[in-house]
């Protein structure tokens, strides 16, 4: 049996030991429904603290009322012992001599007495409510102190998941790739207004140099969907090789408007040339009806049939200077 057991237990240290799988990294839909939630978690907690400041100074108004009730409550009885004190004995005495029924002397005295019993009674009714409001006035110091603490947790945790948003958006504007950015078309060797003199390795057309260095960093960066540039006649840049179609499906171009992971994928792609639009030196770049250039930025575009084609939502078009 002592044979049988100590495999067993070798093979659960080694288990614990194991490094433990690798949290997936979070996506966009993730974090943005994370910080949802933790904004509510803010507002939640402001909403706590508001309550809590509020309780503390409403007890704060209780135990200025009450104290003032104390002291007022103290000079009377201060007040009346002095009386008894200076007056209490002659009007007794002189009650004792005078009076021709003791059982009115008997009840004037015990009045006296009660007088000064209530008078004491209020005091110590309210010392211990004072007493009492602050103890409470310490809870509620702590309840404020933690309230605000949550706050601040909360709005850390908020900080952050804002933080880890900014990184991933700004992260997947830039692309797969690993570095994000492209280098300037004079590493491939291009310069100035070349005309369509190279290879193009999408049709059996040309390229001009810039064109195809745009078409290189794309495909480096990560972004290998279905892609088509030269074209023989009809307007525009396709026909002069400056510029390329890449359809948002991975198979080709459909024809109907890109949903889902394919609008995401255009959606990046057209951001990436925004991005890196002066070191390829983009001239414009058209997606999803919209037309974006560097001196006017986003705008909307229609095309003239309304198709998938037409309007751009099954592929992003880029065109080069």
């Amino acid at each position: 049996m002592r044979n049988k057991i100590l495999p067993a237990l070798l093979l659960l240290a080694l288990v614990a030991f194991l490094p433990s799988p690798a949290a997936a990294d979070p996506d966009e839909e993730t974090l943005e429904a994370d910080l949802t939630e933790a904004i509510e978690k803010v507002a939640d907690a402001q909403d706590a603290v508001d309550a809590a400041n509020a309780s503390a100074a409403e007890l704060e108004t209780r135990i200025a009322e009450t104290q003032a009730e104390f002291d007022a409550l103290t000079v009377d009885l201060d007040e009346y012992a002095v009386y008894l004190h200076t007056e209490g004995d002659l009007q007794t005495t002189n009650a004792l001599l005078t009076s021709s029924d003791g059982q009115d002397l008997i009840d004037a005295m015990t009045y006296t007495g009660f007088l000064g019993n209530e008078r004491a009674a209020l005091v110590a009714e309210a010392g211990a409510l004072l007493d009492q409001l602050e103890a409470e006035r310490a809870s509620h110091a702590a309840e404020v102190e933690e309230a605000a603490v949550a706050l601040d947790e909360a709005e850390a945790a908020a900080d952050d998941l804002e933080e880890q948003l900014d990184a991933l958006q700004a992260e997947n504007a830039a692309g797969p790739g690993s570095d994000g950015g492209a280098p300037a078309p004079e590493s491939y060797g291009g310069s100035g207004d070349e005309g369509c003199t190279e290879d193009d390795p999408t049709t059996s057309g040309c390229l001009t140099p810039r064109t195809l260095h745009m078409y290189n960093e794309t495909i480096e960066a990560g972004f290998d969907h279905y892609v088509s540039c030269y074209r023989s006649g009809g307007g525009g840049e396709h026909p002069k090789g400056r510029a390329c179609d890449w359809a948002a499906d991975e198979s080709g171009f459909q024809d109907t408007d890109a949903t889902g992971d394919d609008k995401a994928y255009g959606d990046q792609l057209a951001a990436w040339y925004v991005n890196n639009a002066d070191t390829l030196e983009v001239e414009y770049v058209i997606w999803y009806r919209e037309f974006w250039s560097p001196s006017s930025g986003w705008k909307s575009y229609s095309g003239q049939d309304g198709s998938p084609a037409g309007d751009h939502t099954n592929h992003v078009h880029i065109s080069m200077r």
